[in-house]
């Protein structure tokens, strides 16, 4: 028998134990439910009060044995499993065996495991951490285990048809009811053939290094960082995953919170922490998860973009949130009086917000707005949220306020670098003090927010070494092509790290105008869309207005969409801003006039053209009509 064809039966047999174990759950369920109707039936009927107690009992007593609270439904049928070893086990009565992994683990009826969950380090470490052809020496479930793994496979399975087999030697395809032998598939590859292009789990692609990360202890605070495309934010999730599922009493998953930079960073993991995770877990922006913060606590917030619109990189400064604690300090505050009155008090302080954040024309404007507050009330911008949300917690002390303080088992906070203090010390705050437990995934280099002040996650991380947190780097990438990654090297000043796959070189194409440049830029995306079209493209812009710009030049071409602020992750073209991209990866990207106004030769400007260039898989193009932007000239060095 075929190696293809073993594993197709054994992916049916899998099934068949998959509808087994359903039918049989479905059945004890209406057993119990029947059961349980008949006693109601007869307590209904019953005539004296002490066969009605009797029965009521015995209700009460069968309540707890419901077959749909101990037999979970198994949620992965169209996928049962993702990886699977072949070992041969120095002991005898183990020898050649061949296990399964998958995001559930599953039984058959005489209790054998036929898939056993990932998140089983003792077992899945055979897996993650060893190659093919590698002798082994763990303990399992308290016993010495040796042998040699024979072989690792990632299985692509969908609609519980086998797709894809990858081992050591290479990877198999099945196309129009044939295998053939391609090269290695990618989690793009895997967007692709799917035409979804939302994160997806890494189950069975997870490195030894990632894995060492993610079977990290939960308690304290772990930190995170890595260049673009080294999955941080993956990593970080699937180690939320194996956490919940390791430690169910200590990390509840109504009682974790997933912080994401923007909406589309919000919706892009929204599938993948549903299925890997829970729909019970908040995944939020850090302003949502703020306002629904404050809400809870019975505020009248209501938030305006044209409030204080000149004064939010003031109040994202780290000498705000130093500010805010000596309020706290010297004024009291009693319990049950309003926290919008207070905020106005510490606004209108201008010698104390003066003492912080010197004496400037935004400090005399925010000292007014406060004053105005005391007397009239304002409408609070979005910025407030986070100062506001920070002082409530400064005044509730040691309490537990549902939501808001010492309340989470554990907080993930992404790109955290674009954060303020104050809203990290929200968050920081928000998880329960007494087991602290953090994720922090972050890259310095990837800050794109000018605004935000720099040293307040400098202070933030200062903050977190006194509590003993633990670091973890990610150096391999596994999004973008080397060169690509050379291109981002050079403008960014970075160091090329380990990259997985190679491509096709970047493309540069000048233009005389703007008008020859769109006419240009509009024909290839024709083209583009009529040969791939299962692809998804992103045309990135420095602006928002350039977006607009590039849109309408191409808004006739069918699957061309413009998406400034929620994103959609179906095939087609995307054209948008840099500011919406973070976190995300496309198949290709058409960056857009990339000058040196756009771009300039600062931190600022590095930062912005290293996540631009970094959001593409496998193919990238340069269109512009103006000089380009000075990265691109300057040499590679290490910084």
């Amino acid at each position: 028998m075929s190696f293809t064809t073993l594993e197709e039966n054994r992916l049916e047999e899998v099934c068949a134990v998959v509808d087994a174990y359903t039918a049989e759950r479905r059945e004890k369920i209406l057993v119990h439910a029947a059961k349980i109707k008949d006693l109601e039936a007869q307590r209904l009927a019953a005539l004296s009060a002490s066969e009605k107690d009797r029965l009521t009992r015995e209700i009460r007593d069968l309540s707890p044995f419901d077959p749909a609270n101990f037999n979970p439904p198994f949620e992965h049928s169209h996928a049962p499993y993702l990886a699977g070893i072949l070992i041969e086990d120095d002991d005898p009565r183990i020898g050649r065996k061949h296990f399964l992994f998958g995001k559930q683990g599953l039984m058959d009826s005489q209790s054998n495991a036929v898939i056993i969950d990932w998140r089983k380090a003792a077992i899945s470490k055979l897996y993650y951490e060893y190659e093919e052809g590698e002798e082994y020496e763990e303990t399992i479930v308290n016993r010495e285990r040796t042998g040699r793994i024979e072989k690792k496979i990632a299985y692509g399975i969908s609609g519980r048809k086998l797709q894809t087999i990858q081992t050591g030697t290479g990877t198999l395809v099945k196309q129009n009811g044939a295998w053939k032998e391609v090269g290695k598939t990618t989690t793009m590859t895997q967007k692709e053939a799917a035409g979804d292009y939302r994160m997806v789990d890494i189950v069975s692609l997870i490195s030894p290094a990632q894995f060492e990360l993610i079977t990290r202890q939960h308690k304290g605070c772990l930190y995170l960082t890595g260049g673009a495309g080294s999955g941080k934010t993956t990593v970080a999730l699937h180690r939320l995953s194996y956490l919940m599922y390791n430690f169910p009493e200590s990390l509840r998953p109504e009682r974790c919170l997933v912080v994401m930079f923007n909406r589309s960073l919000r919706d892009y993991v929204a599938q993948t922490s549903r299925e890997l995770l829970t729909s019970k877990l908040p995944v939020d922006t850090f302003h949502s998860w703020a306002d629904r913060a404050l809400r809870s606590l019975g505020l009248p917030v209501k938030f305006s973009i044209s409030a204080g619109r000149n004064l939010g990189s003031l109040k994202k400064k780290a000498g705000m949130h130093r500010a805010l604690m000596e309020h706290a300090q010297r004024t009291d505050w009693g319990q049950g009086e309003n926290p919008l009155q207070d905020l106005a008090g510490f606004y209108a302080n201008a010698p104390l917000l003066e003492q912080h954040l010197g004496k400037n024309r935004e400090v005399r404007e925010l000292a007014e707005t406060g004053k105005r507050m005391l007397q009239e009330g304002v409408d609070l911008a979005f910025d407030d949220a986070g100062v506001l949300l920070r002082l409530v917690q400064l005044r509730g002390g040691e309490r537990r306020i549902p939501g808001v303080l010492n309340w989470y088992d554990h907080i993930l906070i992404d790109e955290a670098q674009d954060l303020s203090l104050i809203e990290l010390k929200c968050l920081e705050a928000a998880n329960d003090s007494s087991h602290r437990s953090l994720t922090v995934c972050a890259d310095e280099r990837q800050k794109i927010l000018d605004f935000v002040d720099a040293r307040g996650f400098a202070h933030f991380q200062l903050d977190l070494n006194e509590q003993g947190v633990t670091s973890g780097q990610l150096t391999v990438s596994y999004r973008s092509t080397r060169q690509i990654m050379d291109l981002a090297a050079r403008v960014s000043g970075r160091a090329v790290e380990h990259v997985m796959s190679s491509g096709p070189e970047p493309r540069f194409h000048a233009f005389q105008t703007q008008e020859e440049a769109l006419a240009k830029l509009t024909s290839s995306i024709a083209a583009l869309l009529a040969r791939e079209p299962h692809s998804l493209t992103a045309v990135i812009c420095r602006y928002k207005k350039d977006a607009e710009k590039v849109f309408a030049a191409l808004k006739a071409i069918e699957g061309v969409r413009l998406q400034t602020s929620n994103m959609t992750f179906t095939p087609g073209v995307v054209v948008t801003n840099v500011h919406q991209v973070k976190g995300l990866e496309f198949s290709g990207v058409i960056l857009w006039n990339p000058s040196g106004r756009s771009y300039p030769k600062t931190e600022l400007g590095k930062n912005l053209l290293y996540v631009a260039i970094t959001r593409a898989s496998n193919r990238l193009a340069v269109y512009h009509h103006e000089a380009l932007s000075p990265l691109f000239q300057q040499s590679f060095h290490l910084r």
